[in-house]
C-alpha cells in the first residue's frame, strides 16, 4: 500500500456544531487537527487499513472525530448510527458487522466466537483470493474486547437514539471502564421504567370474553420461572452488594469475613498452613482443616487450572487481565460435608444438579428423621470455601413470547422474592395488573399471599402451569388441587375445553435464555446486567415482528 489507504473517516461535521462557540454564528470550517493510521473491520471484505481524520475549531478547542466530539475530557457522541463504530484507538467496526455480532450473540455465541468466526472467514478470503494486506502500522487481527465493546457502543447508541439524547462518556481513562456509567444508568432506567415491552398486549396473551353475567370481559396472563443463569456474588445470605473483584468470595463489606473459618456456625479466626505460610480458609479445627483439604481436592479433580482457564476465557468472561490470574472454582450446586463421628472421617457431597424451583419461606423444610436407624448417620456440615454465584434469573413472560421483565435471585428462588418482584414490575407507571399469574410454585405462592395478605394480589388467579399441575404436584395436595387448577377459570379455557394460553411458555422461554450461562458466569454485575436487558429488548423485538405476521396486533394500549 505503500502508505496509501483506500478508505478515509471523516468527521460528519465541517462547522463547529457546539451552541456556546462563537464560531458556529460564523458557520466557519473546522481545521485539520490530525490523520492517524487505522484497522477498519467490515463485514463483507475482511479488515482493512485506513486513516481516521480529526478535525479541530479554532475557538472552542472542540476535537471532531469520526465517531463524537471531545471537549472538557468528555466524548459527545453524534446523533444516529455512525457507518463505522471506533472500539479502540487505531480501531473501526463497519455498523453492519456490529449488528451482526449483536444478533450472533441473541443465539448464545459469545464475543469470544464472534472474533473466533471473523479470523476463520478472514482466513478463508486469504486463501481463496491470495490477497495480503500490506504491513501496516497496527495488526489486523480482531480481539475479544473489541468485539464487546461494539456490541456495548451499538446498543448503548441505539438506546440513546430511541430516546432522543446523546451519549456522553469520559474521553480519559481505560477502554475497559470508558462505558461503565452509562451502562449502569441504562440498567437503572429498565428498573425505573420497566423494558420497552412492559406495556405490551396483543391477541396471543390478551383474551375479551363472554362472563357468566353476560358482560365482555377482559383478562391478561403471565408467566413466571426460574433460570439458571448466574454471576459471582457475595457469599453472605441475601447479601446484593456487588464484588470489588470477581476472584474475592465477598463484597466489600463483609471482606472481614475473610479471615474467618469458612465453616457455618464457626467464629473462629483463619489458621496459617504449616508449609505455604498462607491463610487457610478454615480454623485450626482438625474436623474443618479436613473440610478445606477435602474442597481443595474436589476443585483439583476433574478439572485442572489449564481446563478452567479455558473455560473462563471461551465463555467471554470479560477479564481483561485473565491471563495472569488464577481461574477459581466457584460453587455452582448445593454442597455440604459428612463428617464421621466414628471414624473421623469427612466426605464432600455435591446436589446432582441446581434447580430453580420455588421455595416457600413460610413452609419449612423437613426435619430430619429422629428413628434409631438415623443415629449414627454421618452428621451434615456447610461452609462456603468457594466463590459463590447468584443463583437463577426469574423471568416473567407473556403466553405470547414477550418478555415482560426479570429479577435476579441471589441464594435460591423464594416465592416471596417470586412475588416483590411480580409486584414490583407491574406496579410501574407503564405497566398494567395482570388478571392471571401463573407458575409452577403457585400454590406456595398463594399461601404467602393469604398468610401475609398481599393486597397487590388481591383477586388476582394464581395457577399452576398445566404441566406442573398434572405431573408434578400431588393429588393428595387438596388446598394446590382446589385453588391452583387453570380448569377453575372459564376464561383460561378454549371452546373445546382445552387451554387458551400457553403455560409453558416461561419454560420454553428459558430454553433459550439458559444458553447465556456460560457467556455470563464470570461478568461483573454492570456488563451482566446490561447483556441480558439487551437480550431481552432484542429478543422482544423479533417477537414482536413475528406477532404482526401472524395477525395478532400487538400494540401498547393507553392506560386510562
Amino acid at each position: 500500500m505503500s502508505g496509501i489507504a483506500a478508505r478515509v473517516l471523516y468527521p460528519p461535521v465541517k462547522t463547529c456544531i457546539n451552541s456556546e462557540c462563537a464560531a458556529q454564528a460564523l458557520s466557519a470550517l473546522l481545521k485539520q487537527e490530525e490523520q492517524r493510521c487505522v484497522v477498519i473491520f467490515t463485514h463483507a471484505n475482511g479488515a482493512h487499513h485506513a486513516w481516521s481524520v480529526h478535525l479541530k475549531c479554532q475557538v472552542c478547542h472542540t476535537n471532531y472525530h469520526h465517531n463524537y466530539a471531545v471537549a472538557d475530557k468528555t466524548r459527545t457522541y453524534y446523533g444516529g448510527m455512525p457507518s463505522h463504530i471506533q472500539v479502540a484507538e487505531h480501531q473501526f467496526v463497519e455498523l453492519e458487522l456490529a449488528m451482526q455480532w449483536a444478533d450472533l450473540m441473541q443465539i448464545a455465541v459469545s464475543a469470544t466466537n464472534c472474533a473466533h468466526l471473523y479470523k476463520i472467514a478472514q482466513a478463508r478470503v486469504i486463501s481463496t483470493t491470495g490477497h495480503h494486506n500490506k504491513p501496516w502500522q497496527f495488526q489486523s487481527s480482531l480481539t475479544t474486547e473489541e468485539v464487546w465493546d461494539a456490541f456495548v457502543i451499538l446498543a448503548l447508541l441505539d438506546d440513546h437514539q430511541r430516546r432522543g439524547m446523546q451519549l456522553r462518556v469520559p474521553h480519559m481513562g481505560d477502554q475497559k471502564d470508558r462505558f461503565s456509567v452509562a451502562m449502569r444508568a441504562r440498567t437503572e432506567q429498565i428498573i425505573i421504567h420497566g423494558q420497552h415491552e412492559l406495556p405490551h398486549a396483543c391477541y396471543g396473551c390478551m383474551r375479551v370474553f363472554n362472563s357468566p353475567d353476560g358482560t365482555l370481559r377482559g383478562t391478561e396472563v403471565i408467566v413466571t420461572d426460574g433460570v439458571t443463569v448466574g454471576r459471582p456474588c457475595c457469599a453472605v445470605l441475601r447479601c446484593t452488594s456487588p464484588l470489588t473483584s470477581n476472584r474475592h468470595r465477598f463484597c466489600l463489606e463483609h471482606k472481614k469475613l475473610e479471615l474467618v473459618c469458612a465453616v457455618e456456625g464457626c467464629g473462629r479466626p483463619v489458621a496459617n498452613d504449616s508449609k505455604t505460610g498462607k491463610s487457610r480458609k478454615a480454623c485450626d479445627d482438625p474436623m474443618h482443616v479436613k473440610m478445606e483439604a477435602a474442597n481443595t481436592a474436589s476443585s483439583r479433580s476433574g478439572k485442572s487450572r489449564t481446563q478452567r482457564k479455558k473455560i473462563a476465557t471461551l465463555t467471554n468472561a470479560v477479564e481483561h487481565d485473565l491471563g495472569n490470574i488464577e481461574i477459581l472454582p466457584v460453587q455452582d450446586v448445593d454442597e455440604w460435608f459428612e463428617h464421621d463421628i466414628a471414624t473421623g472421617a469427612v466426605r464432600l457431597v455435591q446436589a446432582s444438579m441446581t434447580t430453580s424451583t420455588g421455595i416457600s419461606d413460610l413452609v419449612p423444610s423437613a426435619p430430619e428423621s429422629s428413628s434409631c436407624a438415623n443415629k449414627d448417620a454421618p452428621t451434615k456440615v456447610k461452609a462456603t470455601f468457594r466463590r459463590q454465584r447468584t443463583n437463577n434469573e426469574q423471568l416473567i413472560v407473556r403466553p405470547c413470547g414477550i418478555i415482560s421483565g426479570r429479577g435476579t435471585m441471589y441464594h435460591h428462588e423464594a416465592v416471596s422474592n417470586v412475588l416483590i418482584l411480580v409486584e414490583k414490575i407491574f406496579s410501574l407507571p407503564r405497566a398494567r395488573k395482570p388478571q392471571h399469574m401463573i407458575y409452577d410454585s403457585n400454590c406456595n405462592a398463594l399461601r404467602e399471599v393469604e398468610s401475609r395478605n398481599i393486597d397487590f394480589f388481591r383477586g388476582m388467579g394464581m395457577c399452576v402451569d398445566a404441566f406442573h399441575h398434572k405431573t408434578k404436584h400431588k393429588g393428595s395436595d387438596t388446598y394446590c388441587r382446589e385453588r391452583c387448577d387453570m380448569r377453575a377459570y372459564p376464561e383460561l379455557l378454549d371452546d373445546e375445553g382445552g387451554f387458551y394460553f400457553n403455560s409453558s411458555i416461561a419454560e420454553q422461554t428459558n430454553v433459550w435464555f439458559g444458553s447465556f450461562h456460560n457467556i455470563c458466569r464470570e461478568m461483573t454485575p454492570i456488563k451482566y446486567d446490561f447483556f441480558l436487558d439487551e437480550m431481552i429488548l432484542r429478543r422482544n423485538r423479533v417477537t414482536v415482528a413475528s406477532l404482526h405476521s401472524q395477525g395478532k396486533f400487538p400494540h401498547h394500549p393507553r392506560l386510562l
